[in-house]
């Protein structure tokens, strides 16, 4: 039986999105005013939310003229405006919504930015992935370590639990990383081959040092000891093999601080160039300018492939 009740009115206000912001809405939607119907007295963030823009991409809304905060209760007949981030006009700082920016942005990507993820490492900024992340997550590093969340998941965005992020409009792996540099004003900032593309440890020069196991390797010139020195090489009866202190192995490699190091990641190999790591064609045409991955080992130097990407990232206006 139906209810004789006399159905309770929906409450409107009138809604404008602008610029890039327009890409979230139906297209009938876009670039211009429209009315939007709701119950009871919900937050605007709600509202904004429920048309479909994620509340990361908002930094500035106003109602009736007057800028809000995310909490502002709409009761009916009010004009919402929403602005996305680097809109054109003076705006106070009290009145933007988003959080204060990080001191030193760093990054955790969804699963399906593999690419991005690369770029953003080879531009020397610190940046998190893996292509088994699962949504709980990526929300928990990004809080717990301050990254920024960089997704394609406007659901993920729309999570109370995201502080920092965004949403990435672009497909192409390199004009994502334009979006990505233009949007957190990071092109001052750029230190190109500093990290690890395949790992994000931090990559240093690599000091060019024979292999002792190397067959072709010349032996040490015959010298005279030191006074003193022949009692160090040979002990006495009874007493414990001693090391030739001139020839002892550093207690650290002194290239990788022990404090950079994951506990939890072996070691990479000690500082001498094995023949099997490098071929000898690299080592005769790029021995001054190797380098190598203080976690991972990874050993890099300027091949033909650099040419090519310094042109694909000149493409999209990054010089490195």
């Amino acid at each position: 039986m139906a209810s004789l009740l006399p159905a309770t009115p929906q409450s409107t206000c009138e809604f404008r999105f602008y610029e890039e912001l327009g890409e979230f809405l139906a297209p009938e939607r876009r670039k211009r005013s429209f009315t939007h119907a709701f119950d009871g007295t919900p937050s605007v963030k709600d509202r904004i939310e429920s048309l479909g823009v994620p509340h990361t991409e908002v930094d500035l809304i106003l109602v009736d003229g007057e800028p809000v905060p995310f909490s502002h209760k709409l009761t009916g007949g009010e004009r919402v405006a929403v602005y996305p981030m680097f809109e054109r006009f003076e705006l106070g700082e009290s009145n933007r919504l988003r959080p204060t920016p990080l001191r030193e942005p760093r990054f955790v990507l969804d699963v399906h930015l593999g690419r991005l993820a690369s770029y953003l490492r080879l531009l020397g900024f610190d940046t998190l992935y893996r292509n088994d992340y699962h949504d709980d997550e990526l929300l928990r590093i990004s809080r717990a370590q301050h990254r920024i969340l960089l997704t394609r998941d406007t659901g993920l965005l729309k999570r109370a639990a995201v502080t920092h992020g965004a949403f990435l409009h672009a497909t192409d792996p390199r004009r994502q990383l334009r979006e990505v540099l233009d949007r957190f004003q990071l092109d001052a900032r750029i230190a190109p081959f500093t990290r690890c593309a395949r790992c994000n440890g931090k990559v240093d020069l690599l000091v060019d040092a024979p292999d002792e196991h190397d067959p072709d390797r010349q032996p040490p010139e015959e010298r005279d000891p030191s006074p003193g020195e022949r009692e160090r090489r040979d002990p006495g009866p009874g007493e414990p093999e001693r090391r030739d202190p001139g020839h002892a192995p550093p207690e650290r490699d002194p290239g990788s601080p022990p404090e950079i190091r994951d506990p939890g990641k072996p070691k990479p190999p000690k500082h001498g160039l094995a023949s099997s790591a490098v071929p000898p064609r690299v080592l005769a045409g790029y021995g001054g300018s190797l380098s190598r991955c203080r976690d991972c080992g990874q050993i890099y130097w300027p091949g033909s492939h650099l040419t090519r990407l310094r042109q694909r990232l000149a493409e999209v206006g990054v010089s490195i």
